[in-house]
């Protein structure tokens, strides 16, 4: 029997780079590993790792670049970066998405949800 798909949710953000780089490397390894649908979702403070104009941009730009390259698909919440204030232009590429909605939506479809 195979494992269902997972969605993997990040609230961390920059305030704490180890471990959202951790969760990003972790995210990754599920991926090639369990060879099943992974997705990211990016909500709260975890849409900072985002934005492309950080210290740490670079790092997490080529991250989720090797995430995409292996099917993992990203999104944000898009009422988060409202909340923070950010916008789509001071960020990197993600598929907007309503955050409760999509874990909602996952969830009756079985998906495996980590949150971090």
């Amino acid at each position: 029997m195979q494992s269902p798909p997972v969605l993997v949710v990040l609230t961390t953000g920059k305030e704490a780079f180890v471990r959202a780089t951790a969760v990003l490397q972790m995210t990754l390894a599920v991926r090639k590993r369990a060879g099943v649908p992974v997705e990211l979702l990016l909500l709260g403070p975890g849409v900072e790792i985002l934005r492309a104009n950080q210290r740490n941009s670079p790092a997490f730009g080529q991250q989720l670049d090797e995430l995409r390259r292996e099917g993992v698909s990203v999104a944000v919440c898009e009422l988060s970066l409202e909340n923070l204030g950010l916008t789509s232009d001071q960020m990197f590429a993600a598929e907007r998405v309503r955050g409760g909605v999509e874990i909602a939506d996952r969830l009756a479809a079985g998906y495996q949800v980590l949150t971090f």
